[in-house]
């Protein structure tokens, strides 16, 4: 049984009975340059935090604590879980830095990336430093389960990485290539930042699992979600261009189902996916007329509509696994 949702969902308010933790996370997080002897680095960083951001991996780790404790949290687990928190931002900013470097981006949340701020030195060591100092926060919590979930994720940013690279503008691109690159790059922290939280703070293996689960289909419905934007969003709202992704020949669920369709969603071709292939093929060589005919393309064809919809049965997914974590005798498993 669901409350309705709302027409405008408001974050802020959303995440106001985690505010003085996710506060906290924030305070560390622009302390954390005073770790690095370089002052070029310090001030890198402290960018980089000040830019602020939606911190929905802290947020996750401190609600699924507060879900699945089962007495008010004793201090030492609090603070794991804030540690734990902390060291996932870091490592997602981390990710962000290296990204920016391999995608040339300019601006980011709308400010200069780091390398266009400081160069691409200061920005290949900023996000090394933050790699390093969150494996130190993810070790000092002595959990090898936990360590060896982060650890995992961290290797799995190469291999999104590099599938992303190897495939751009490739038509043949599946589905399936496209949702395993997302849970890689995406989802891969946050199942591991929802399983790690409900280790650290001790329900059963299977209860840790379904929570593994949730993050893992939360994670893909929020890529999908956000590539989304990159059709319909403007440069404002995105932080960066609109349609760079496209641009750069990162091609996301409103373009592949549009194109290749899907068998196992009952998907066809949209009837000008043959147009769309080949100016994709041809990367968009007659400049922005092609871009924007492709755009066209996509959104009168039911693009971003279809990755809506799969973005939903992601999302819907999530909440059955979170389901499962409940009570049996609670409402929530009984609807």
């Amino acid at each position: 049984r669901r409350a309705p949702l709302p027409e405008q969902l408001d974050l802020e308010a959303l995440l106001s009975c985690v505010a003085e933790d996710q506060a906290e996370v924030q305070q560390r997080l622009l302390a954390l340059g005073a770790a690095a002897e370089s002052r070029k680095l310090k001030h890198a960083i402290h960018e980089v935090f000040d830019a602020g951001g939606k911190r929905l991996r802290p947020a996750l780790c401190h609600l699924v604590h507060r879900m699945l404790v089962q007495q008010p949290p004793a201090s030492k687990t609090n603070k794991d879980v804030i540690t734990l928190a902390t060291a996932v931002e870091i490592i997602h900013t981390a990710s962000l830095v290296h990204d920016d470097i391999l995608d040339d981006a300019d601006t980011r949340r709308q400010r200069k990336t780091v390398h266009e701020a400081f160069g691409p030195d200061v920005a290949v060591l900023s996000g090394d430093f933050l790699f390093a100092h969150a494996s130190g926060l993810i070790e000092s919590l002595e959990n090898d389960e936990v360590t060896r979930l982060v650890s995992l994720v961290i290797e799995q940013f190469g291999y999104g990485e590099l599938s992303q690279s190897a495939k751009k503008f490739d038509v043949q691109l599946s589905l399936f290539d496209y949702m395993k690159k997302s849970f890689y790059k995406t989802a891969s922290l946050l199942a591991a930042a929802c399983r790690a939280s409900a280790v650290l703070t001790g329900p059963s293996r299977e209860v840790c699992d379904v929570m593994y689960s949730y993050g893992f289909y939360l994670g893909v419905a929020f890529q999908i979600a956000d590539d989304v934007l990159d059709f319909i969003g403007s440069d404002q709202e995105l932080g960066k261009p609109a349609a760079q992704d496209l641009r750069d020949g990162l091609l996301t669920a409103p373009v592949i189902l549009c194109m290749n369709g899907n068998a196992d969603l009952g998907i066809e071709p949209s009837p000008r996916a043959a147009e769309l292939r080949m100016l994709v093929n041809r990367r968009f060589s007659a400049g922005a007329d092609d871009l924007q005919r492709a755009l066209q393309l996509v959104r009168e064809d039911g693009g971003v509509e279809m990755a809506y919809r799969l973005a939903e049965r992601m999302a819907n997914k999530a909440l059955e696994a979170l389901t499962l974590a409940a009570p049996v005798d609670c409402d929530a498993r009984r609807s």
